[in-house]
This record gives structure tokens, sequence and C-alpha cells, in this order.
């Protein structure tokens, strides 16, 4: 069985009270409930986070898109239910 590919979006709040998205290609998952922790994984052991004041990912909001690939190399987002 295949893994899917998902997109995952996280927003967080800066030191200085900006709002900042990351995004993460997650690949080693089955679904949206395995691929959300990887992200936030991710972020946290990012290296730039020094220049997010070294905060932790705390996702204000998170949003996860499956990467779809068709026949002839095309690529398309399906928007999911977190």
């Amino acid at each position: 069985m295949d893994h899917d590919k998902w997109l995952v979006g996280l927003q967080f709040h800066t030191a200085n009270c900006q709002r900042v998205w990351l995004y993460y290609v997650v690949d080693e998952v089955f679904d949206t409930t395995h691929a959300v922790p990887m992200a936030i994984q991710r972020a946290n052991s990012d290296p730039k986070r020094v220049t997010r004041g070294g905060i932790q990912a705390e996702a204000d909001q998170v949003e996860v898109q499956q990467i779809h690939r068709d026949g002839i190399g095309r690529f398309s987002l399906t928007r999911c239910s977190v």
C-alpha cells in the first residue's frame, strides 16, 4: 500500500505577535491524523525556529490538503478536514 502525500499548513504567532504560516509536505503517513503531528514535529525541529523567536510551533490553525498526481504528472490539491 502506498503512502499518500499531504500538504500541512500550520499557523502560529511569533514573539512579536505576527501570524506566520509554515507548510510541510508529509509523505510517510497514510492519513491526516498522522500527517499533522509529523508536520508539527518538523516545525519544532526546524533550525530556522530561532528566527521565529525559538518558540514551539503551537498551531493556532491547521489546514491539510492531500496532494494528488494524475496520469500525466500534473499535481492538484484536495482540502481535507482535520
